[in-house]
C-alpha cells in the first residue's frame, strides 16, 4: 500500500502565548513532544534524491532523511549520531537556522524541483525535529560514542569561541589534535551568547556544548583578546596552525544623524542586555527611551526587537524591502508582530533627526524594481513619500564591519575590499599556517554557515598538517 502523502498537516511547534512571552526572557518555543516528533517524522517521504534536495540545501549537508528515519524507528540516539556526523550542535542549529530558506525550502512537499512548482504543501518541520533529537540526548544525559582518534602530537590555536571556532575545535579534537581556544569574552559562544536572545536560545544549551568540547580535551582561555597582549605571530610560533574566527562588527548606513546620542549598534544593545543584564536588574546602563526604531530585515533585527519588546519599549522595525524578501524566518516576524512590534516594510531611513539626542527617524517609502547586483529585488525610492517615525533611539541591525584588532599587526595578510580576510577554497589565508572563517571572512552570515566554514577549515588544517607539504 503506497504511503499517504501528507502535504498540509504539518505539526506546529508549541510556543508560549504572546502576552506571556513578551514579559519573560525564557525560551518561548517549547519544542516537540515525542508524540508530535514521531507524527511529524512520519510525514517525510525519504526521497531517493534527497542529496539533491534537503541535504544539498543544508550548508553542512546533514543526512536529513537518515536521521528522520531513525526517529520513526524510535532510535533517538541513532538519529543524534547521524546528525553529529555533519552538525556538531543539533540543539543550536535546530533553533537558529533559517530552515525555510534552506532544507525545508527544498522539501518536495513544499517545492517540486523537477516541475519547478512551489507551494504544493507544507514542508517537513526539519528544524524542530533536529532540535527534538538534540534536546532529548542532552536532557537525558546520553553520551554518544564519538570515536575520538588518539593524540597525534599536533597543536592548533583557535582565536574566537563563536560558532566557527567551536565547530573547527570539535572536528579537530575528534581527529586527535590538541586544541586551545582564545576568547576575548568571559564566556564561549560568540554571537550565540551576545547576539541571540535567551528567548530564542537558552544559554544552558551553549554551556552543555562547551562542556562536551572540554570533555574532548579542548582548552579555553577566556579574557584573552588576541592583538592586545598576545599576538597572532606569537601563536604561530607556538602552534602548528592558527584559525582566526574573530567575527565581525555591525555597520551603519552613512546617513545624517548617526552620531547623535541614542544611536546604537545591534551588538551594543544585544550584548548589554543579553550578556551584561542591562534592563534586567544589573547596573549596566541601556537608555533606549520609550520608543526605538530598529533598522534591518535579518535575524539581528528580529533579535533586537525581541530584546527591546521585553524591556517594555515601543518597537519599530524598518526595512527597505518586503517581508518575503527579508533574511529572517517568517515565523520570527510573526512572533515579534504578535508581541507588539510595528513593522515598516519598503521603508528606507534617510536621516536621524535631533539636535543632540535622537528625536525621530526620517524615512522614504520604496518600491521594488528589477534586480540588484546580487540578484535580489532592487528597492527604489518613491518620490514625495518622506515621513517621520517618532522614536527616542535608533538601533542599526544592518551590514557588517571588519573586526581587525586580532590581525592588524600582520602586514602580509591579504584582505578584501571590504576589509574582511581573504581566503582560498580551503580557508587558507596568505600567511602560512594561518586560516580564517566565519564572519571575519564572509562579512556576517548565519550561525550554520559559520559552523560549515569551521568544519571545512578543520579539514584543510588536517589535510595540510598530515600531507607534509609546507605552505
Amino acid at each position: 500500500m503506497p504511503k499517504q502523502i501528507r502535504y498540509l498537516d504539518r505539526n506546529k511547534e508549541p510556543t508560549m502565548e504572546a502576552g506571556l512571552r513578551v514579559k519573560t526572557y525564557k525560551e518561548y518555543s517549547y519544542g516537540f513532544s515525542p508524540t508530535l516528533a514521531l507524527d511529524e517524522a512520519q510525514r517525510c517521504l525519504f526521497c531517493k534524491d534527497a542529496d539533491q534536495r534537503c541535504i544539498k540545501a543544508c550548508p553542512i549537508n546533514v543526512d536529513i532523511p537518515g536521521f528522520i528515519k531513525k526517529i520513526t524507528e524510535g532510535n533517538i540516539l541513532g538519529a543524534y549520531e547521524i546528525i553529529l556526523k555533519s552538525d556538531p550542535f543539533p540543539s543550536i542549529c535546530g533553533r537558529v537556522c533559517p530552515q525555510e530558506r534552506q532544507c525545508e525550502g527544498s522539501c518536495i512537499l513544499f517545492y517540486d524541483t523537477v516541475k519547478d512548482r512551489k507551494n504544493k504543501g507544507l514542508p517537513v518541520s526539519i528544524g524542530a525535529l533536529e532540535k527534538f533529537v538534540g534536546d532529548t540526548v542532552r536532557l537525558m544525559g546520553i553520551k554518544p560514542d564519538l570515536k575520538k582518534e588518539p593524540p597525534n602530537g599536533k597543536r592548533v590555536a583557535i582565536v574566537g569561541a563563536g560558532p566557527a571556532g567551536l565547530s573547527c575545535a570539535h572536528e579537530l579534537a575528534i581527529l586527535g589534535y590538541s586544541i586551545d581556544i582564545y576568547e576575548a569574552l568571559p564566556v564561549a559562544g560568540g554571537v550565540m551568547v551576545y547576539g541571540i536572545p535567551t528567548a530564542r536560545l537558552d544559554r544552558s544549551i551553549i554551556e552543555w556544548e562547551v562542556n562536551r568540547l572540554k570533555s574532548l580535551g579542548v582548552r579555553f582561555f577566556f579574557g584573552r583578546a588576541i592583538g592586545r597582549g598576545l599576538s597572532v605571530k606569537e601563536l604561530l610560533n607556538s602552534y602548528d596552525a592558527v584559525f582566526l574566527a574573530v567575527g565581525a562588527g555591525r555597520g551603519k548606513l552613512g546617513i545624517k544623524g548617526e552620531n547623535l546620542n541614542g544611536v546604537f549598534s545591534a551588538i551594543e544593545v544585544l550584548m548589554r542586555v543579553g550578556l551584561m543584564g542591562a534592563g534586567r536588574g544589573a547596573d549596566t546602563p541601556i537608555d533606549l527611551g520609550q520608543k526605538t526604531a530598529i533598522i534591518g530585515g535579518g535575524f539581528t533585527a528580529v533579535d533586537c526587537a525581541i530584546t527591546t519588546l521585553r524591556l517594555g519599549i515601543q518597537t519599530h522595525v524598518v526595512y527597505r524591502r518586503t517581508r518575503d524578501t527579508s533574511l529572517a524566518r517568517q515565523e520570527e516576524w510573526d512572533h515579534i508582530e504578535e508581541e507588539g512590534a510595528i513593522l515598516h516594510w519598503l521603508t528606507q531611513p534617510i536621516e536621524i533627526l535631533g539636535k543632540e539626542k535622537v528625536e525621530g527617524l526620517k524615512c522614504v517609502k520604496m518600491k521594488l524594481e528589477g534586480l540588484d547586483s546580487q540578484g535580489r529585488p532592487k528597492p527604489v525610492a518613491i518620490e514625495g513619500s518622506e515621513h517621520i517615525i517618532e522614536c527616542d533611539s535608533v538601533i542599526f541591525a544592518i551590514g557588517q564591519g571588519a573586526n581587525p584588532i586580532a590581525y592588524e599587526e600582520l602586514p602580509n595578510l591579504e584582505l578584501t575590499k571590504y576589509l574582511t580576510i581573504k581566503v582560498d577554497e580551503g580557508f587558507r589565508t596568505s600567511v602560512p599556517r594561518l586560516y580564517a572563517g566565519g564572519d571575519a571572512v564572509n562579512g556576517g552570515d548565519t550561525v550554520v554557515r559559520a559552523i560549515a566554514e569551521g568544519k571545512k577549515c578543520a579539514m584543510s588544517i588536517h589535510q595540510d598538517l598530515t600531507s607534509g607539504v609546507k605552505r
